[in-house]
């Protein structure tokens, strides 16, 4: 299987999954928004800096989505951005909506 299987795979198998860097201000930053939320399941995060291809990881995950940076969060498959991105959703309570539309929020 192919590195892009492998993510393609993974993107697929989450509904809602962030690439992240676990030393990266701005992956805790977004970890810590999605936190806010009662999610039906665990979040899905791949640390791509405790992988020994993260510099592949991170290539690839620009060839699927075109953004070369961290974190890089997808909902059904779609890279909705990063932790600005995420915060903005959130401060306007679209990603309130999201989620719920997506029923991915117990209750």
């Amino acid at each position: 299987m192919s590195l892009k299987d492998e993510i393609m795979g993974r993107i697929q198998d989450h509904q809602l999954i962030v690439f992240s860097k676990t030393y990266c201000p701005f992956s805790k930053k977004a970890k810590r928004i999605l936190g806010l939320y009662n999610l039906k399941e665990p979040l899905e995060v791949v640390e791509v800096d405790l992988r020994d291809d993260d510099y592949q990881v991170k290539m690839t995950l620009s060839e699927i989505s075109g953004r070369a940076t961290f974190p890089n969060i997808f909902l059904n498959g779609q890279s909705i951005g990063g932790a600005d991105d995420l915060e903005e959703l959130h401060e306007t309570g679209q990603l309130a909506s999201l989620l719920k539309e997506n029923q991915l929020l117990l209750g």
